[in-house]
C-alpha cells in the first residue's frame, strides 16, 4: 500500500516539473495567459484528482476495472480499439512497463486532463477581450474552477483522455493553418474515446465552415471540408455498430438512442427520461440536479454548480443571444453546435443522474466558451457606443 502511494505521490511530482516547465513556455508564446493561475490551477486539479481517489475508495468506479484489466492483460496491441478498450490500450505501457501502481496511473491520466485545461484556457484567452466579473470574481477563473470539471477528468478514464482531446481540437481549429496538428491529434483522441462524440463535434465544425463567411480564407475551408468528408466516411460505421444501432436502420429511422436510456436509467439514482420530451430531457442533463434531487454529498456540489449554469445561460436567453448565435463565427457556431447536438445525444442516455453529471462536464465548458463571447460582444458594443458618445460631445474646432 506504502509502495503504490509513493508511486502515485512520484507521479504527481513529475508532473508537477511538467506542468512548470509548459506554463513557463507558454508564458512567452501567449503573453495574455495568466501563468501563474495556471500553476494554480494545476494543484487544485490536483486536489480534486485525491478527492476523487478518495471517493472510489468507498464507492464502485472504471478506472478500478480498467486498472486490473490492464494488469491482467499480456499484448498491448491486442488491446487497440475503440471506447473502453482503448483506455486499457493507452494505460497498458505505463502499467506493464513503468510498473505504475493505481494509485500512479490515476496520477498520470489526472495530468492529462490537466492539460485539456491548459489548452482551453488559451483558448479562452485568445478569444475573450474585456474582463468579466462574477461576484466580483474572474468569470474565466470561476469558470475554470469548477469543481465537478476537474473530479471528472482527474481519473484512469475516459473522462481526462477526452477533456484533452477537445482541449487539443479547439486549439487547433482557432489558428487551423498554423495549429492543424493539434487538430488531428485532439480529433484521433476524441474518436478514439467516444466515436458518437467525435462525428458530431466534426459535423458542427462543417456546419461551422459552411455558414461561416468570415474569417476563414477558401482554400482553409475547403481543405477542411474535405479532410472532415473523408473522416466521415471512415468512422460513421464505427459509431453506429458502438451505440448498437444497424446501419439500415439508422438511414429510415435516424438516430434513436432510447433503448439506451432505459438501461442506464436502472441504476439507484437513475432518473426514467424515456417519456420525458426533449426539451426536459435536454433540461435534465444539464441542469439537474437542483438541491431537492441531488444525490448524496456530490449531488448538493453539483447542485451550486447547475444554479451557476443557469444563471449564465439566461443571459443569452434574449434576441441579442439568439442573434449572436445566428451570426456568430466559426468558432461561435462550432462549439455551440458541438455542445448542443453532444448535449441532446448523451441527454437521450443520460438517465441516471450521476451519469449526467460525469458526461456532461465534457462540454459544458463550450457553451461556457460560448456564452463568455456573446458577453464580450455586449461590451464591445457597449464600449462603441461610448466612444461615439465622446466624439459626439466633442467642440468642433471652428473653420479658419
Amino acid at each position: 500500500m506504502v509502495g503504490d502511494l509513493a508511486s502515485g505521490i512520484l507521479i504527481i511530482i513529475i508532473t508537477a516539473f511538467l506542468a512548470h516547465t509548459i506554463v513557463n513556455r507558454l508564458r512567452r508564446k501567449y503573453t495574455l495567459v495568466d501563468t501563474r493561475f495556471l500553476k494554480q490551477l494545476f494543484y487544485y486539479h490536483v486536489l480534486l484528482s485525491i478527492v476523487y481517489y478518495l471517493y472510489v475508495l468507498f464507492n464502485p468506479s472504471d478506472s478500478k476495472a480498467y486498472y486490473n484489466s490492464v494488469v491482467q492483460s499480456v499484448d498491448w496491441f491486442s488491446l487497440y480499439g475503440t471506447s473502453t478498450t482503448f483506455i486499457r490500450f493507452l494505460a497498458y505501457p505505463f502499467v506493464q512497463y513503468l510498473s505504475l501502481s493505481y494509485e500512479g496511473a490515476m496520477a498520470l491520466f489526472a495530468f492529462f486532463g490537466y492539460l485539456g485545461f491548459v489548452f482551453l484556457y488559451i483558448v479562452f484567452k485568445e478569444l475573450i477581450r474585456f474582463p468579466h466579473k462574477f461576484m466580483n470574481a474572474d468569470l474565466i477563473k470561476v469558470i475554470f474552477l469548477l469543481p465537478n470539471l476537474h473530479f471528472w477528468s482527474g481519473s484512469l478514464g475516459k473522462g481526462s483522455v477526452i477533456f484533452l482531446g477537445i482541449g487539443l481540437y479547439f486549439f487547433g481549429i482557432l489558428n487551423l493553418g498554423r495549429r492543424w496538428l493539434y487538430v488531428v491529434i485532439g480529433a484521433l483522441i476524441i474518436y478514439h474515446v467516444r466515436p458518437h462524440i467525435m462525428l458530431i463535434i466534426l459535423l458542427s465544425s462543417v456546419l461551422g465552415f459552411v455558414f461561416t463567411t468570415r474569417n476563414v480564407n477558401m482554400a482553409t475551408r475547403l481543405l477542411f471540408l474535405a479532410a472532415a468528408g473523408a473522416a466521415f466516411f471512415f468512422i460513421y460505421r464505427d459509431v453506429l455498430t458502438l451505440v448498437g444501432i444497424d446501419e439500415e436502420e439508422f438511414l429510415t429511422q435516424g438516430l434513436d438512442l432510447t433503448h439506451r436510456a432505459s438501461e442506464l436509467g436502472k441504476a439507484t439514482s437513475g432518473v426514467d427520461i424515456t417519456s420525458y420530451s426533449l426539451p426536459l430531457q435536454l433540461f435534465t442533463f444539464l441542469f439537474r440536479p437542483l438541491f431537492v434531487d441531488a444525490p448524496g454529498a456530490l449531488g448538493l456540489v453539483v447542485s451550486v454548480e447547475n444554479v451557476f449554469y443557469l444563471l449564465l445561460t439566461l443571459k443569452l436567453f434574449n434576441w441579442r443571444g439568439v442573434n449572436f448565435l445566428i451570426r456568430g463565427n466559426f468558432m461561435v457556431k462550432s462549439a455551440f453546435l458541438s455542445f448542443l447536438t453532444v448535449s441532446i445525444a448523451l441527454a437521450q442516455i443520460s438517465g441516471n443522474l450521476g451519469l449526467a453529471i460525469r458526461q456532461k462536464s465534457q462540454v459544458m465548458i463550450l457553451f461556457m466558451l460560448v456564452i463568455m463571447l456573446f458577453l464580450d460582444e455586449q461590451k464591445l458594443l457597449a464600449w462603441r457606443r461610448q466612444e461615439r458618445f465622446k466624439k459626439s460631445q466633442q467642440p468642433k474646432t471652428e473653420e479658419a
